[in-house]
């Protein structure tokens, strides 16, 4: 049971991840709408616990075999560490809007950096924060929606 809810969180994360992927191919903005991203800020303020490291590791295993040119873990370990920064910065400090868009803001440099290293930083810089005010938006809207009124 414990091996198929592993698989199961493991293919649904696999599943934003190319959701992600498709949706910033196939729109041509100047920012990015990053649904991955967003998911694994959510699990990394609400829901992390040892138990989701080893999907988020098969995620990111699966992302670089599939849809990277770097080194096999190099996206593996961009996931675990936004994880535990977005679990750090909220655990250590309020649970505030303004803590909420400077982890968005700090999670997608990280999230972003091979692409910051690869170009320069002027062609990715225009579109960054766009991203961060529409990433937030949809972040705290989601956070809003699920959460819990008992």
């Amino acid at each position: 049971m414990k091996v198929i809810r592993l698989i199961s969180i493991s293919t649904f994360l696999f599943t934003l991840c190319l959701i992600e992927n498709y949706l910033n191919t196939f729109i041509s903005l100047d920012f990015g709408v990053y649904v991955f991203l967003i998911s694994l800020i959510y699990i990394g303020t609400e829901l992390f616990n040892q138990n989701l490291v080893i999907p988020i590791f098969l995620t990111g295993i699966l992302y670089d075999s599939f849809f990277s040119t770097y080194y096999l873990g190099l996206y593996t370990s961009i996931f675990l560490v936004l994880v535990v920064l977005s679990n750090f910065v909220v655990s250590r400090y309020s649970r505030s809007n303004v803590i909420y868009i400077t982890t968005i803001s700090l999670c997608l440099l990280i999230y972003k950096i091979p692409i910051i290293l690869e170009f320069d930083l002027d062609y990715w810089l225009t579109g960054y924060f766009t991203s961060i005010f529409v990433n937030s938006l949809i972040f705290v809207s989601l956070k809003r929606t699920l959460r819990k009124n008992v």
